[in-house]
């Protein structure tokens, strides 16, 4: 039995660059969202409340579709 050495570092590196990804949309999505939330003695949000959903949802939404995605792979 033989390893492909360079095949299992383009799947190490692309693994933790998706969990990179993924991550840091929904971190964004989770700021984008809490744009939402009225800050009673804090400083006004950098977005307004529409901008902030929209881009909750928009990052969220494209975390979903990168797990559902590597789910697929895993399926099929």
């Amino acid at each position: 039995m033989t390893i492909a050495w360079g095949s299992l570092g383009m799947v190490a590196i692309v693994s933790f660059a998706a969990a990179i990804v993924v991550t840091a949309l929904v971190s964004f999505g989770i700021v984008g969202l809490a744009a939402r939330a009225p800050r009673p003695d804090g400083p006004e949000p950098a977005l307004s409340p529409a901008a902030g959903t929209a881009a909750g949802v928009v990052c969220l939404a494209g975390a979903a579709a990168i797990v559902l995605y590597g789910l697929s792979l895993i399926v099929a």
